[in-house]
This record gives C-alpha cells, sequence and structure tokens, in this order.
C-alpha cells in the first residue's frame, strides 16, 4: 500500500495536504493541478504495488490508440474514478509499446489523429460515437456498452459487488441498511437511467424482504459535498438511521463520513459503512473505509488485449468482457451484537 509519506515525498506536498486532499476535504486551498497530482502519483505507486508485474515477453504492437474520455479535468477531480482508470490505460499501452494519443473534440466532432483504434472511456452519446467511427471503427468501450453487437467493451460486474457487500453485512446481522447516492445516472446510452448498484440494491433487499424504504438517501451529484449535504439533511429531520449503509462510491463515502462523524455517531462501531470502488482513499480514512473493489488495472489490461486482438489478430466481431467485483473488507463495518 502506498503510505502518505511517499505519496506528500514524490508531489513535493505536505502529508496533510495529501490527507486532506484523498479525503475530499472542501475547506483546503490547493490547485487543481495538485489535486490531479496526487491522484495520479497515489495511483501509479498503488498501481506497481499491485501489478508486481512478472518480467513478461513484450510484443512489438506497433499500434497507435487513441485515447476518448467522457469527463474533462475539473469533473474528473470531483469523482476520480476516470481520471485513475485513464491513468491506469495508459500505463498498460506503454508496457505493451502502444502509443497514445488524446483525442479531442472541435466543432462536435474528434480531430482525426491517424489512429487505429479507440479507447472510449466512459458514456457516450450516439453522434460522439458516430464521430469516432469516421476516425475507425475498432472502438473499445471502457465502463461502457452502447452496442454489444458492433463494439467491443469492457464493464464492471456491479450484481455481483452489490450482493457481495448486502450479504456480507446482512451475516454481520444487519437487516436495516441504507443506501447513499445517486439513484439515476448516465446510462451505456448517455441518458440518464436508474444506476445499476440502486437496482440491485433494491434487488436484493426484496428478495431477502429487508427494510430499506426509510433509509433511501439520493444524492444529487457523486460527489464528496452532496454526499456529505445529503446526510446531514438526513440527520438534522431527524430520520431514523439504519445500522449500514451501503454507499456507490467512495467519493460520496468521503462526505458521508464527516457528516456522520460530526454527528458524534461511530463508525466501524455504532454504524457499518460500504462504499464501492476501493479507491487509494480507502486506506487513508478513519476508520479505513470497507469498499467494493474494481479492478482498473483488469479494466485496463482487457481493453488493451481487445485493441491487440482487432489490429494485430484482426478478430471481426464484437467482444463483451464483464470483470469480477471484490469486496474488501476493514474497519468500517461490525457485527450487530
Amino acid at each position: 500500500m502506498a503510505t502518505l509519506k511517499e505519496i506528500a515525498s514524490k508531489a513535493n506536498v505536505s502529508q496533510s495536504t495529501v490527507s486532506r486532499v484523498l479525503n475530499h476535504d472542501s475547506t483546503i486551498f490547493v490547485t487543481d493541478e495538485t489535486k490531479k497530482k496526487i491522484f495520479e502519483i497515489a495511483e501509479e505507486l498503488e498501481y506497481k504495488t499491485l501489478k508486481e508485474r512478472k518480467n513478461k515477453t513484450k510484443k512489438d504492437l506497433k499500434i497507435k490508440v487513441g485515447i476518448i474520455e467522457m469527463y474533462d479535468t475539473a469533473m474528473q477531480l470531483e469523482d476520480p474514478y476516470y481520471l485513475l482508470l485513464r491513468n491506469v490505460v495508459e500505463k498498460e499501452c506503454f508496457e505493451n509499446n502502444i502509443d497514445v494519443v488524446k483525442l479531442f473534440k472541435k466543432d462536435n466532432e474528434y480531430i482525426n489523429d491517424d489512429v487505429e483504434a479507440i479507447i472510449a472511456i466512459g458514456k457516450f452519446e450516439k453522434e460522439e460515437i458516430n464521430s469516432m467511427n469516421k476516425i475507425t471503427n475498432n472502438i473499445v468501450f471502457l465502463d461502457s456498452s452502447p452496442n454489444d453487437n458492433l463494439y467491443d467493451s469492457v464493464k464492471v460486474n456491479f450484481k455481483s459487488g452489490v450482493k457481495q457487500a448486502l450479504s456480507n453485512l446482512k451475516k454481520l446481522g444487519h437487516k436495516k441498511i441504507g443506501y447513499i447516492g445517486c439513484i439515476k445516472t448516465l446510462s451505456d446510452e448517455k441518458v440518464y437511467e436508474v444506476d445499476d448498484r440502486y437496482k440491485y440494491y433494491l434487488e436484493y433487499m426484496k428478495e431477502n424482504n429487508m427494510e430499506y424504504k426509510k433509509y433511501l438517501i439520493n444524492c444529487e451529484s457523486m460527489t464528496s459535498i452532496d454526499g456529505y449535504n445529503s446526510v446531514k439533511k438526513f440527520i438534522d429531520e431527524k430520520n431514523e438511521l439504519p445500522t449500514a449503509f451501503f454507499i456507490t462510491n467512495d467519493t460520496v463515502a468521503t462526505g458521508v463520513y464527516r457528516a456522520i462523524q460530526e454527528n458524534n455517531i461511530k463508525i466501524g462501531k455504532e454504524i457499518s459503512i460500504i462504499g464501492f470502488n476501493d479507491s487509494i482513499i480507502c486506506t487513508h480514512m478513519n476508520p479505513s473505509l470497507s469498499s467494493v473493489r474494481v479492478h482498473i488495472e483488469y479494466l485496463a489490461q482487457s481493453a488493451v488485449v481487445l485493441v491487440n486482438e482487432r489490429i494485430n489478430f484482426e478478430r471481426t466481431y464484437p467482444k463483451k468482457v464483464i470483470i469480477p467485483s471484490e469486496l474488501i473488507i476493514r474497519e468500517s463495518v461490525c457485527k450487530i451484537i
């Protein structure tokens, strides 16, 4: 695990600054560039630790790949999941001797850079996809699957991850498990629909005849500040708290932590919390956050493999890869006595 000291040393900032940035402290005064640098260094150090790569034979693929991102840097800093995913994709390409260029929009069209394939990170509208097709039809969608019959895609197994989290809480004796996050988020077609994590949460709660309606907290966005505001309002209105919360991502969880701890409720003792993504911030929260791990290194590996198959092995049919998620238990959960 990367330590605060290691990250601070490489970023040339204090350990306190690293901790506050990773925990989305809205009162800290540092530039977006510094925040971005801290997140990237944290993920780089964690990536190296996770990989400890065996010296695999590198094949000279001689491929030029364009990277297209759903969010700009400012939006990525609100929820750095896509920022970290892009960084790992770029590292994976580098390790496989693939040249990477970032494709930008101009007049609603992506600028052609003579690439052989595109890795599109996030969700995209039909017009955006049509613009990509003008450059190449060798497109891998990462974290979405807009058309299984035409395009390669790599996605996370949300259903398994949600079930693991809720099953663990149930085994610990929790019968009142709340949900915090956006009930509606962008779908694979980039339109607002019921979020997969919420859908599978409802499915599990209903199948197990567990109470949930009183414990739903719908955030305006998947950010730390909205996590904080939503939970603060819920508590201020004297609503009954559940014994546990499932939260749709770790960034929202940082805000939830602050709202709960301001009300002198002990996380991991009086209430249990499980997040989603298992980002670098989880181990630096107090208490450390239990979370469903999204293996972004596997997502990146799969995207590069799909590109390689399309270009070097001339595969013509589309593939969809589903990457399993894994529950990581830390200090934020407790057993109901």
